[in-house]
């Protein structure tokens, strides 16, 4: 990672993030997706990580879930992307996306029926 990220708020204003963001270490510059008390690489609380939005990635793996609970849209496409040091399963917005392709986070969706809260869902990046 190059320079210091310029954080979109503190990790500990809200723990429950959108999908689009990730932590990240205010001493040592460590990201990490998923919510947890200290940073892997030196240890400092989270609670004094700042976030970040994810720009692009690339797709690992792809899968979808046809059985899923009675809230929860079916199909349900996921997909395994690597945002440069930062790796993490996300719903895709349709099935479009394969191994390589390059995506990004777009849109309001909610995942469950009944639920408030919605988050973007992963889409194939247009190449020029």
């Amino acid at each position: 990672m190059t320079g210091r990220p310029h954080p979109d708020r503190t990790a500990s204003d809200d723990r429950d993030l959108p999908a689009d963001r990730t932590f990240v270490c205010d001493d040592c510059g460590r990201r990490w997706y998923y919510d947890r008390r200290r940073c892997p690489e030196c240890g400092r609380s989270s609670a004094d990580a700042s976030t970040v939005r994810l720009e692009t990635g690339a797709v690992v793996a792809t899968t979808t879930v046809e059985t899923t609970p009675p809230d929860v849209r079916t199909p349900n496409h996921l997909a395994l992307v690597r945002f440069d040091d930062v790796q993490l399963i996300a719903q895709a917005a349709d099935a479009d996306v394969s191994p390589g392709d390059r995506v990004r986070f777009d849109g309001s969706h909610r995942l469950r029926d009944g639920r408030e809260r919605t988050d973007p869902r992963l889409v194939a990046v247009e190449e020029p």
